[in-house]
């Protein structure tokens, strides 16, 4: 989760830089830039959490104006009659399953909001609401998302969109509206992700705290502050592991390794999801999904957990969930396992959970 905060700060890389003069982004200050808005992001969801929803909000409107605007740029050419990009069709498509199961990746990237919805269902005062939730949301997202793509093709020709560091919006928009419709779709890009980020960060501290509160994390975790109502410690650790991630990784290695990893514990989710529906099929459910839902997402995780080992550009993502997992296994033998852990390290958490509960004037909180 940290390597998908430290990614949308790092998009936004590369702004103090003349790229007309031929000078290169200097990679120390955008990611001095990227740490100052990540420390920014946290003090509002730290002290203003109430400010940062109203936020997302805002956000979320602005970028659906962004999208529309490109959309109907698009309808307009093709009211025109401009097919001409489009006629080429799938002609050069790639058809190796490394690069579908790469492409898949971009595209479940695109759409991992949903994570967050899940991640937040605590707080949601009827559960059972989620599945219209996320159909309704899923639906307008795709229909935008594809209209957008559409657009895209119909304006620009391939040979310009696979262009080396392109970026497909800011050409359209130079084309109709010129330097200021660069400027505006560059603020566009930032201000989603400045939103993303916001989500990210908001949802992945309770998801912390909620595991902390149950014992599967350190209790540690599970604190809350009683004022502000927080969880001050998560949000600490998050901000750590997120600048560590600004300071050694790259886009293209934090998108990969990120996704890759995070969906594979997905992928476990969803084969829990339809054994437990065989093993224990009375058990109360606040939603309960049609099984094919799962069973798809657990077919795409597994093709997508096998085709690295087929190709060196992504071992390194295979390897990396191999150590998540390894690492992993010992800490909850030894710290989650009632059977299996052991107590000084039980009594060594209580304490540290006490010790920094006392500092951070916070609680434990099972909510």
């Amino acid at each position: 989760s940290s390597g998908i905060n430290a990614e949308w700060p790092l998009r936004r890389g590369a702004i103090f830089y003349d790229a007309e003069a031929g000078e290169a982004p200097n990679p120390y200050v955008d990611k001095l830039v990227c740490i100052l808005v990540l420390l920014a992001i946290i003090a509002t969801i730290t002290i203003f959490p109430s400010i940062t929803l109203k936020i997302i909000n805002v956000v979320t409107v602005a970028k659906l104006v962004s999208v529309s605007v490109i959309i109907c740029i698009g309808i307009y050419e093709l009211c025109r009659g401009n097919f001409d990009n489009l006629k080429v069709g799938f002609k050069g498509t790639n058809w190796s399953p490394q690069q579908w199961g790469n492409a898949w990746n971009s595209v479940l990237w695109s759409y991992n909001g949903w994570n967050v919805v899940c991640i937040l269902l605590g707080e949601v005062k009827d559960p059972r609401i989620l599945p219209k939730i996320v159909g309704l949301s899923l639906a307008i997202v795709t229909f935008f998302y594809m209209l957008t793509v559409i657009s895209y093709h119909t304006v620009l020709d391939m040979e310009t969109m696979n262009k080396p560091g392109i970026a497909v919006a800011s050409a359209m928009a130079e084309r109709y509206f010129g330097e200021s419709g660069v400027i505006f779709f560059a603020i566009a890009v930032a201000v989603s992700a400045l939103g993303n980020t916001m989500c990210a960060l908001l949802a992945t501290s309770r998801y912390l705290q909620a595991a902390g509160a149950q014992g599967v994390l350190p209790g540690v975790f599970g604190l809350i502050n009683k004022r502000l109502r927080t969880p001050l410690f998560a949000l600490g650790y998050m901000t750590l592991a997120t600048t560590i991630f600004i300071l050694v990784g790259d886009i293209s290695t934090l998108i990969n390794s990120a996704t890759y990893t995070s969906f594979a514990f997905t992928t476990l989710c969803s084969i829990g999801v339809v054994v437990m529906r065989w093993t224990k099929p009375d058990h109360p459910r606040p939603v309960k999904v049609w099984l094919i839902f799962p069973i798809i997402t657990a077919s795409f995780g597994i093709y997508m957990f096998i085709i690295p080992w087929f190709g060196d550009n992504t071992m390194l993502n295979a390897l990396w969930l191999i150590i998540t997992f390894v690492g992993g296994i010992p800490c909850y033998f030894l710290c989650v396992n009632k059977k299996y852990r052991r107590n000084i390290l039980v009594k060594f958490s209580d304490k540290v959970t006490a010790v920094v509960g006392r500092w951070l004037r916070s609680e434990v909180n099972l909510q």
